[in-house]
């Protein structure tokens, strides 16, 4: 009887560190959490975003794209707001739609996580001007 005791003692000693050993390497579930474990990642990322005048957040498997018009030397928020503008701004994302989709594709594959999207918004300080979602197979909304 001790025996059997002893052994049902290690083999639920041994389910327990190997739960515990894949919780410690279980991958990623979110291009947040992917982006965040990889630090080198998460630098390139943000060399990437200052070089290029926008702004890169993650939350989930949203990988979010933000553009602040304000910093761009000349442009009012009249401008900004203007019809012409906003209907730019509409056709240069539906024009690029393919591209994000490839990326979203790209980050999937890299990361083994699916349901990963780019979130692309324009705004004028704090208020959304023009927005467009995309995932693997395109535009979303």
């Amino acid at each position: 009887m001790k025996k059997k005791g002893l052994v049902a003692l290690l083999i639920t000693f041994v389910m327990m560190m190997s739960v515990m050993a894949s919780a410690c390497n279980s991958a990623p579930k979110t291009i947040e959490e992917y982006v965040n474990k990889d630090k080198d990642a998460m630098e390139e990322v943000q060399k990437a975003a200052d070089s290029s005048g926008l702004t890169v957040s993650f939350k989930g498997n949203d990988v979010i794209y933000t553009y602040d018009l304000a910093g761009l030397s000349g442009v009012t928020e009249d401008v900004v707001k203007s019809d012409l503008m906003v209907e730019q701004l509409t056709s240069a994302l539906e024009n690029t739609g393919s591209t994000f989709a490839s990326l979203c594709k790209q980050l999937e594959d890299e990361s083994k996580i699916s349901g990963v999207q780019i979130i692309v918004n324009y705004t004028y300080g704090d208020e959304v001007i023009v927005t467009k979602t995309f995932n693997s197979s395109g535009a979303v909304d």
